[in-house]
């Protein structure tokens, strides 16, 4: 074998990589944190502000993993009559178990039933409104079954 020979096995071989690794990428999913990711972050000062509050309270809400249930309590100071809120479980490695709920509390307590989530971490992120001020909490919790 010469050595034109062998310079061209190389650059076959080479740009046969090459396509097979252009190939495999195509078969990827590739998934943002969110369909508006891009919108969300022009608003992230937003979201800012909203931890800051949260942080300056002098109560919160807080939660605590019994059995199958996800128990959210909130103190007193913090539940006011123009309360609004959500709570999503965001999944990060799979956007398609997210779940996303209202806060609706009876008697300072939440039950949200854990029965349907599945096994793994999750980032329970709470914002809610109160007095005219936004807040904003986000903790990861882990489920296991």
């Amino acid at each position: 074998m010469n050595f034109g020979v062998k310079i061209t096995i190389l650059y076959l071989s080479f740009v046969g990589l090459i396509l097979t690794l252009v190939f495999l990428s195509f078969g990827y999913d590739i998934e943002l944190v969110s369909k508006d990711y891009y919108a969300q972050e022009l608003k992230y000062q937003d979201k800012i502000d909203a931890i800051n509050n949260a942080n300056s309270l002098n109560g919160s809400i807080h939660h605590s993993l019994q059995r199958n249930n996800l128990v959210l309590s909130v103190d007193s100071t913090v539940y006011t009559n123009d309360f609004k809120g959500e709570v999503v479980f965001f999944r990060p490695s799979d956007f398609k178990k997210d779940v996303k709920m209202k806060l609706n509390f009876i008697n300072n307590t939440q039950i949200v039933d854990l029965k349907n989530f599945e096994k793994g971490v999750y980032k329970m992120q709470l914002s809610w409104s109160s007095n005219n001020k936004q807040f904003f909490k986000e903790e990861v919790i882990n489920i296991v079954k």
